[in-house]
């Protein structure tokens, strides 16, 4: 009787073990919109030298650092470039890239593809909030049904493209700009991802407490 809460603990402890490695990935967009995940080995002020997430065992690459506009570092924090291949160290904010009392299509206007794409990450980190169905189903299957049952959703809305009808934005307008509405995509998708495998870790880790509760009990 007691093999099968131990096998319970192992199993979802190898699984809790591995799930850094979802997380554990730098993400590059370039000027075109783009989106590489990546593992950074270096970056100098003429390229980015990387390994892409998925044959981490394989051949090193370079991208021109003109080519790129920001980097998602595994920590979450951001590096926005400017065409001169800078470094921003203070990227402009929400209100100033975009003043609450201009309407929409003067703002694309007189707005860069570049200003364009931060300003859809910027709104997308903002304002979307689609991910929340997806993630709440991925906790509660993975709370009810075990780490093997949740892994299903999980997975399934992770990778699944988020709706364009969930997306909340300052102007509807904004959206209709192809190059907005694809960094706002993006980076959609990217918050999706990260809360829906968060609930799956919550939902393993209530698993393992359950299942230590159940071995003390029986011991």
């Amino acid at each position: 009787m007691k093999k099968q809460p131990i096998k319970l603990i192992v199993l979802t402890i190898f699984i809790l073990m591995c799930m850094p490695a979802v997380f554990c990935q730098d993400i590059i967009y370039l000027n075109n919109g783009t989106e590489l995940k990546t593992k950074i080995i270096e970056l100098t002020s003429e390229t980015i030298k990387y390994k892409k997430f998925e044959q981490l065992d394989g051949p090193l690459r370079n991208i021109p650092l003109p080519e790129v506009f920001m980097i998602i570092y595994e920590n979450g924090t951001r590096e926005v470039f400017r065409k001169e291949d800078r470094p921003v160290t203070e990227p402009r904010t929400q209100e100033e890239l975009l003043p609450r009392q201009e309407p929409a299509e003067a703002f694309l206007s007189r707005t860069s593809n570049q200003d364009l794409c931060f300003q859809g990450q910027q709104d997308a980190s903002r304002y979307y909030t689609g991910y929340k169905e997806a993630a709440t189903w991925t906790g509660a299957a993975t709370i009810l049904g075990g780490a093997i049952i949740g892994i299903i959703p999980a997975i399934a809305c992770s990778t699944s493209d988020p709706q364009s009808s969930s997306f909340s934005v300052p102007d509807t307008d904004l959206l209709r700009n192809s190059t907005y509405y694809q960094c706002y995509s993006q980076e959609a998708r990217r918050i999706k991802s990260k809360k829906v495998w968060t609930n799956f870790g919550i939902g393993v880790a209530v698993n393992v407490a359950v299942a230590l509760l159940i071995l003390s009990a029986a011991e």
